[in-house]
């Protein structure tokens, strides 16, 4: 991969992190097939209080379950395919598909393809309170 450059407004050829070994009430085993890095956002690369974009990534096979937020999320589905649950609706997301979830709304996937599920998620704090970026997300079949 090309060197990682950034400025104040763009950041390219970045590479994802493996998530810490302990987050919310999440399984080490789903940690451990799970990559992200903050690019935009409180304390990312491009600081912003309003809005966050996360590069994040799954491992094939990886059952990321039911859990929920206080802020909403758009997924940007880049590479992969995954079975998916967003409240009470089934469907299967795949390159090119865009999801929105709201707040506090139970969401969860299940990577199908041989390849790793890559995706760009937007989060923003509605209205401007920040708050919604301070709660972790919560597995809900925990």
């Amino acid at each position: 991969m090309a060197k990682e450059q950034k400025g104040k407004y763009f950041i390219t050829n970045y590479e994802i992190e493996a998530m810490p070994p302990s987050y919310s009430n999440y399984p080490p085993s789903l940690l451990k097939a799970m990559y992200n890095r903050m690019l935009i956002g409180p304390g990312a690369e491009i600081p912003e209080t309003d809005v966050a974009a996360t590069a994040f990534m799954l491992e094939p096979g990886t059952n990321y379950g039911a859990h929920a937020h206080l802020r909403p999320e758009i997924y940007i589905i880049l590479s992969g395919t995954a079975e998916c649950e967003w409240g009470d609706e089934t469907f299967t997301a795949g390159p090119g598909t865009v999801t929105y979830c709201p707040p506090n709304m139970s969401h969860a996937m299940r990577v199908t393809s041989a390849e790793p599920l890559s995706a760009i998620i937007v989060n923003w704090a509605p209205g401007g309170p920040p708050e919604g970026f301070t709660g972790d997300a919560v597995m809900l079949d925990a």
